[in-house]
């Protein structure tokens, strides 16, 4: 691999809370790979700038994540159909032609954390990028799903049925794809936790840089039903942006218990 790209990132803003650093550089040293992983803040003003000279600053691929999954679609130069269908970019691969490949593995990574699961009703909170994917993911894998965003006219452009924000009625599987519970106040939840119960499995994409569980998952917990947080989430779709970027097949364990690093899931 003499003289080929060894340079990776994740790209957001902003991203300093990110564990792919860590998830991937766990990988790269379980198999003997001498790469390197960084969190790069790119500025949405910056972002076409910073896309366009990938290339030149010598990277093989990144990462993308909050707010840039959708407007890094069309600067590339080629996208696969799942990252089409879910209208985002979570990894972009350069090519040995130089050309820069968009891929989407959130809904993977989802139905990876998910495992084994029955389909039934899904309400998917959130209209942004993640969103797209998660919704093409279930719908893919025989689930019913409808969304409910703050933004009720980006949530009818998912193509599935739109339900009020706040949701005053949960169903058996709920996943939010909004930031709501990252940063901020402890508190904070997109759902009212009497809505939750026993029979649910939560799901909850958003994930604090120090590992403790969001409101959504405490509560969801302590009402009984099935927590899948977003570090797992992060380990699904870590794991297969890691095999697109290397060409690698990827220490799956090694990466989930990197992105825990050191914290259980939420019981």
């Amino acid at each position: 691999m003499g003289g080929e790209p060894r340079r990776a990132a994740v790209i957001g803003h902003p991203v300093a809370h990110s564990r792919s650093p860590v998830m991937h550089t766990a990988a790269y040293r379980a198999l003997g790979m001498d790469w390197t992983y960084e969190a790069v803040d790119v500025a949405p003003a910056e972002l076409e700038g910073f896309v366009r000279g990938l290339v030149a600053a010598g990277y093989a691929g990144v990462n993308v994540t909050i707010p840039h999954k959708p407007a890094v679609l069309p600067m590339c130069d080629m996208v696969s159909g799942e990252a089409r269908r879910a209208g985002s970019v979570n990894t972009i691969v350069i090519g040995a032609d130089r050309r820069l490949a968009g891929h989407s593995t959130d809904g993977r990574g989802l139905l990876w954390a998910l495992g084994d699961i029955t389909p039934s009703s899904a309400l998917v909170l959130g209209a942004g990028g993640a969103a797209r994917a998660v919704v093409e993911a279930l719908r893919g894998a025989g689930w019913s799903v409808s969304v409910s965003a703050r933004r009720a006219q980006a949530a009818a452009e998912l193509g599935v049925p739109v339900v009020g924000w706040p949701p005053s009625r949960l169903p058996e599987l709920v996943v939010n794809a909004t930031p709501i519970g990252q940063a901020g106040d402890l508190a904070d939840s997109p759902v009212e936790a009497s809505l939750l119960a026993a029979h649910m499995t939560v799901c909850d994409l958003a994930y604090r840089g120090d590992g403790s569980p969001t409101a959504l998952c405490i509560a969801a917990a302590q009402r009984g039903a099935r927590v899948v947080d977003g570090l797992d989430v992060l380990a699904g779709q870590g794991i297969y942006a890691f095999e697109l970027l290397t060409g690698r097949e990827a220490p799956a364990e090694v990466m989930r218990a990197a992105a825990r690093a050191g914290t259980a899931p939420v019981r």
